[in-house]
């Protein structure tokens, strides 16, 4: 028989498609060419038509899905949005520390859940939901599966055959929770166990061994001693000093000495010099007791460094009838010289070094200027929008003298 080249062979799908009621679903482009004969016949003639026509259920099914959702806007809302949800959890999740390590302490959880959704949503898909491979997530299911009760972790023999026995396990959880060995290094701890013959195996296996049993403090004699801050009430209260070196272009070190107001954080002088000089703090305070002192006494407090503690500092002290008490932070008081130390970085890092500094002239110029821009400009929110010369001339530290504006808005 010889077919015309004018006849058109339609494919099934789109028979299924009218047979189901979804002609409207169909591209316009298809609907215009199919024949209101052809559309009458194929909407007439039944399934049983086509050989597998047992399918057709299935598909009918599948299509009413497609047709109930393609129809309902909400429903296409709801899904973009759920998918826009998924990829920002999976974005955020991905920058977290240690997400990996928490999956894995949850594998057989994991495991479990994915096993019992896989006729629903393929292993593919699920392992998508959770960012990880499916060899990692075969390894997961050997352990659960595949348990092995010789196997301290439970692992498998076959999978993980150079495991350490249960016993060795515990000799190390046994050196390991010893007290009087708690303050030990690992190394030592090993070298211990290793001497007395208790163990059979190499440093690294420890290491390793003893992060998977939870031992990843790090091991030291003694915590560090934490110091509070210092805090003063008023102007001329503590005066703090304090040294920091400034390298130049020209490959030369100087060594700024700062005095500082501490409660309103007000420079009262600098001096810039070749090394750690006990002159320059002496005459900082000279100039400082005589500019700003006042009927109270006031609390010097510096760190213990040759420039501070010296006979030249201690001299003058005297000559001030006890109107300035020199103090050691974290030695004579429980207290580090944290404000002044603040200052120096940001000096430095915020005036200084931004504005690379060939030699001593340009950084004696610099100095100039950025000590008053710091004193009298730029406002700090610590003193809640004052500068330091505000709040050491006495103007109240208060943040809402700088909100009036606010209601009017």
């Amino acid at each position: 028989m010889i077919y015309s080249s004018s006849r058109i062979s339609w494919d099934t799908n789109v028979k299924h498609y009218i047979r189901n009621g979804l002609y409207d679903t169909l591209p316009n482009t298809i609907k215009a060419r199919i024949p209101k004969s052809n559309k009458y016949r194929w909407e007439h003639e039944t399934a049983e038509k086509y050989l597998g026509c047992e399918a057709a259920n299935f598909i009918k099914e599948e299509l009413e899905l497609i047709k109930r959702t393609g129809e309902s806007k909400n429903a296409k809302k709801v899904m973009e949005a759920y998918f826009k949800l998924s990829d920002t959890y999976h974005e955020i999740l991905s920058t977290v520390k240690g997400i990996k390590q928490q999956i894995a302490l949850q594998k057989e959880k994991l495991v479990n859940t994915v096993e019992k959704v896989k006729d629903i949503i393929p292993v593919e898909r699920a392992l998508k939901v959770f960012n990880i491979s499916r060899a990692t997530y075969h390894n997961y299911k050997v352990l659960v599966i595949s348990k092995c009760e010789s196997s301290y972790f439970l692992w498998c023999a076959r999978q993980y055959p150079h495991q350490l026995l249960k016993k060795e396990i515990l000799q190390i959880k046994k050196y390991m929770e010893i007290k009087d060995y708690q303050h030990w290094s690992k190394s030592s701890v090993y070298l211990l166990a290793l001497r007395n013959k208790e163990i059979s195996f190499g440093l690294s296996t420890l290491y390793k061994y003893s992060k998977l049993l939870g031992y990843t403090a790090t091991r030291h004699l003694h915590p560090k001693k934490l110091y509070g801050s210092l805090k003063s009430f008023r102007p001329n209260e503590i005066w703090c000093a304090d040294v920091t070196i400034l390298k130049t272009a020209d490959d030369k070190k100087h060594y700024i000495h700062f005095l500082m107001d501490h409660y309103s954080k007000m420079i009262l002088g600098y001096r810039i010099e070749n090394s750690s000089s006990p002159k320059a703090i002496r005459d900082l305070l000279e100039q400082a007791y005589l500019k700003y002192k006042s009927k109270k006494p006031i609390t010097f407090v510096t760190d213990g460094g040759m420039e501070n503690v010296n006979t030249k500092v201690h001299d003058f002290l005297e000559t001030t009838n006890q109107e300035i008490k020199h103090l050691i932070a974290q030695k004579d008081i429980p207290f580090s010289n944290s404000k002044i130390e603040a200052f120096n970085k940001i000096i430095k890092h915020q005036f200084l070094l931004p504005q690379n500094l060939i030699n001593r002239e340009q950084l004696e110029s610099s100095l100039i200027e950025n000590v008053l821009t710091y004193n009298t400009i730029r406002p700090q929110f610590s003193l809640p929008g004052n500068t330091p010369a505000e709040t050491f001339s006495g103007k109240p530290i208060a943040l809402n003298a700088y909100k009036i504006h606010f209601q009017e808005h």
